[in-house]
């Protein structure tokens, strides 16, 4: 798997001073809500560009857009793309309809659609279309690093997740709590860690306690290539 692959799970798979300390009690995603927020991407520990993630709720409906902006010295490493989830939030978890994931390298985006009624899970790349069994729970590149806004039911269980293309299975566990800087705030944040032993992508994510606020930090490891987004900013329409 190559270098752009990796960074596209993370943008994919991947807000300032106003975060804070967490309020007390403040802990529950409200049910209408619209949340913006500006990630720097990292390679190796190095600066690529900056990601747009925005995600809007009401009741039982979600949207999530994400929007990856490499540099421009580096965009032979790191092409620009969107990536959309829509679907429902549902028992204690996001319940996807459709993914998309387009990039300015390629003319044909990658798009999974969930026919949950028919246990049917459709993915449409490369001019072909192949449909698979759609397990309960499966998720997208995007909603899997949203579960935490319907609840804790995903943590420590198997997750089918679809790229687009083709199916990984991923297993998060929580590894510790830790305080975290980031230029948008100091956070109290909960530490996951991905314990699949069959998809070449490993996740690692920080949750804010408060669960208001995004994902504070999102690395992915695939085949030696690490990408990584940091908190900057955070904005509540």
């Amino acid at each position: 798997m190559n270098v752009r692959r990796s960074a596209a799970i993370l943008g994919s798979l991947l807000w300032g001073a106003l975060v804070g300390a967490v309020p007390a009690g403040a802990d529950e995603a409200p049910a209408h809500e619209t949340v913006r927020a500006v990630y720097r991407l990292y390679y190796g520990g190095l600066p690529m560009g900056e990601v747009i993630e925005r995600w809007q709720r009401d009741g039982e409906r979600y949207q999530l857009r994400s929007e990856a902006h490499p540099y421009p010295v580096v965009r032979w490493l790191a092409p620009s793309f969107v990536e959309r989830s829509d679907g429902v939030i549902r028992d204690g978890f996001l319940r996807p309809d459709r993914f998309e994931h387009q990039r300015s390298d390629d003319p044909q985006p990658l798009i999974a659609e969930f026919r949950w009624d028919q246990g049917q899970l459709v993915q449409h790349f490369d001019g072909r279309t192949e449909t698979l069994p759609l397990a309960p729970y499966t998720q997208d590149m995007q909603s899997i690093k949203y579960l935490y806004r319907a609840g804790d039911a995903w943590i420590d269980r198997d997750l089918p997740m679809t790229t687009g293309k083709r199916l990984e299975t991923h297993h998060f566990v929580l590894q510790d709590t830790l305080p975290l800087a980031t230029e948008a705030g100091r956070f109290e944040t909960r530490h996951l860690v991905d314990h699949n032993d069959q998809a070449p992508s490993h996740f690692e994510i920080w949750l804010a306690q408060d669960r208001r606020y995004p994902p504070v930090r999102m690395q992915v490891t695939e085949r030696g290539h690490r990408w990584e987004q940091r908190l900057l900013q955070v904005e509540f329409e």
